[in-house]
């Protein structure tokens, strides 16, 4: 571990040139569009961090710039990078080959898991992305219901499929004063924004008065349990089980996408935690340590509408023996060791020493979430909804996180993505950003003409 004791002098010489090579052939030179970072780059213009390798709670860019990892690949990294149990597993699974496109037993085996871990799970199909579980999640609620409207929230993402693809990260100047469907992407059919409504988070009225007006129409109420995309904003007390409730009455399938909190916050997810089952939930990310691995589960009546002549579900790639076995490994080391105990005490500690170091400097911020996901904010209000992050100050946010770099802590540059904490982060990584975080600030206060 070569991490510097002082702010050093970002040398990207090697992913400035890779990015150049990457737009030839990638458009904007990446496979995703989050990729794109501004603050590490000169005069603003977007390009990307190339990295050359990953270890434990460590990663290294192609420069050989080290760092404490707090983005995890957003999320999916919940024991550690190249985890050795979890890769020994996946090498000898790999033996008997990657993939069958036929049943196989460990399908079996992590259904039969997931359904002793999870409230709502009675029974379990597998896929290989949170989009393509969301996706089916609401082909599902769709044919059980009979109805074909969805409603989701204001800065809830559930994937990159054109259903859901509304109001996620909305410039705040094209809001209106009640919410409305906007498309998050060119390309999606206008006549899809007539089936989806969109709330407010942690409105009680709002969405009440849209499900009894819509009830009729309305197939699903899909949702991120705990805000996950857009900061991380907790329901309010009482919130989850009013939509249950909602639910209940007007015959409504609740989706809770616990896509980022299923297997992270505890063994059960965001529906143990705050005690609501849903009928549907649909998983990925934490579920593999990294593996390309999701799932859809749910209730026995509500899955039994997929099959043949029924629910169409597939996937060439899905319960490859591969992800399986990523997913069964880690799963048992979730539930055999203390590593929720040991993400607890270590995120909380980082909580904690965060907010100290601004409060001590009069720094409006606010720490928030959960010590599995949390993240920080430069404001002086609290942030329960969507509409509450104009108040954010993203230039300190920006100028903080390229100084955080520069002394070896990556967190996400986008301010409304969470820090996500690893069981593969030591004391040590704890001294080390907190360190970082209280000299960074010196630096991020002092308004800059340019970044770099």
């Amino acid at each position: 571990m070569v991490l510097p004791v002082r702010a050093r002098k970002l040398d990207f010489d090697r992913s400035y040139a890779l990015y150049q090579r990457a737009l030839e052939h990638i458009p904007f030179g990446v496979s995703s569009n989050a990729r794109l970072w501004r603050t590490v780059c000169p005069t603003y213009m977007p390009c990307s961090i190339f990295i050359d390798h990953a270890r434990g709670s460590h990663i290294w860019d192609v420069d050989n710039n080290e760092y404490v990892d707090y983005r995890l690949g957003y999320g999916p990294v919940i024991l550690g990078h190249a985890y050795k149990p979890v890769n020994d597993a996946v090498m000898k699974a790999s033996l008997r080959g990657e993939v069958y496109a036929l049943a196989n037993e460990l399908e079996i085996t992590l259904a039969e898991l997931m359904c002793k871990l999870v409230p709502c799970a009675e029974q379990v199909r597998f896929a290989n992305s949170g989009t393509e579980a969301t996706m089916t999640a609401i082909r599902i609620a769709r044919a059980f219901t009979k109805k074909d409207k969805i409603l989701k929230f204001e800065g809830h993402y559930h994937g990159a499929h054109d259903y859901v693809l509304f109001s996620t990260d909305t410039p705040f100047e094209k809001l209106q004063p009640t919410a409305q469907p906007i498309e998050a992407s060119d390309g999606i059919p206008s006549s899809i924004r007539e089936l989806v409504l969109v709330e407010r988070w942690n409105d009680f009225v709002g969405v009440e008065t849209a499900v009894r007006e819509h009830h009729k129409e309305l197939a699903a109420i899909i949702l991120e349990p705990i805000m996950g995309n857009a900061a991380v904003i907790p329901p309010a007390a009482g919130f989850l089980k009013h939509l249950r409730e909602l639910c209940d009455k007007y015959n409504i399938v609740l989706i809770f996408d616990e896509v980022k909190t299923g297997f992270r916050i505890t063994h059960g997810g965001a529906q143990q935690l705050f005690k609501v089952t849903p009928d549907l939930a649909t998983y990925s990310k934490s579920l593999g340590n990294g593996y390309p691995v999701a799932a859809i589960a749910g209730k026995a009546d509500t899955m039994g509408v997929v099959g043949p002549m029924k629910v169409a579900h597939g996937g060439t790639y899905s319960a490859n023996p591969i992800s399986l076995t990523a997913a069964i490994t880690t799963l048992n080391i979730l539930r055999k060791h203390p590593v929720h105990d040991r993400i607890k005490a270590y995120g909380s500690k980082l909580m904690k020493g965060i907010g100290r170091v601004f409060k001590d400097r009069d720094i409006s911020c606010e720490v928030q979430g959960f010590p599995q996901m949390f993240q920080f904010m430069f404001t002086d209000e609290s942030v329960t909804e969507y509409r509450d992050l104009q108040r954010v100050d993203q230039e300190l946010y920006a100028r903080f996180h390229y100084e955080l770099l520069r002394r070896g802590v990556m967190v996400d540059e986008d301010n409304e993505e969470p820090m996500f904490v690893c069981y593969s982060h030591a004391p040590a990584d704890l001294k080390h950003t907190l360190w970082a975080v209280e000299d960074a600030i010196e630096d991020a206060t002092v308004p800059r003409t340019s970044i770099v």
